[in-house]
């Protein structure tokens, strides 16, 4: 998890200077806008501190020590993520899959 989460906020982070770029002088003149930007940066900020948190649970975890994981990977939608978080190798984390694709 805590390699998904890093990988998710480097993802935000690469994100960055498109919504900076945007909004240029509106950030200027519409504080909103302004709050947004910065819980965008926010958001990375806290899948990084949730990725290490969760990474030293790991390690502090006692050797052996092992839970049923299978309920929680269920409710995982993302099939390439659930396989990710079974242990299971299913390719670079960046690479694009292909299957299908949603805009909002």
């Amino acid at each position: 998890m805590s390699v998904e989460l890093n990988d998710i906020a480097a993802q935000v982070e690469r994100l960055h200077p498109l919504v900076s770029a945007q909004g240029g002088q509106l950030a200027a003149s519409d504080p909103h806008y302004a709050q947004a930007l910065q819980s965008f940066d926010h958001i990375e900020q806290k899948l990084r501190c949730l990725a290490g948190y969760i990474e030293d649970l790991g390690a502090a975890t006692a050797p052996g020590w092992q839970i049923d994981q299978q309920a929680a990977l269920a409710a995982i939608t993302l099939s390439d993520l659930a396989s990710r978080l079974a242990g299971h190798d299913s390719g670079p984390l960046n690479a694009a899959s292909s299957g299908d694709f949603e805009l909002f």
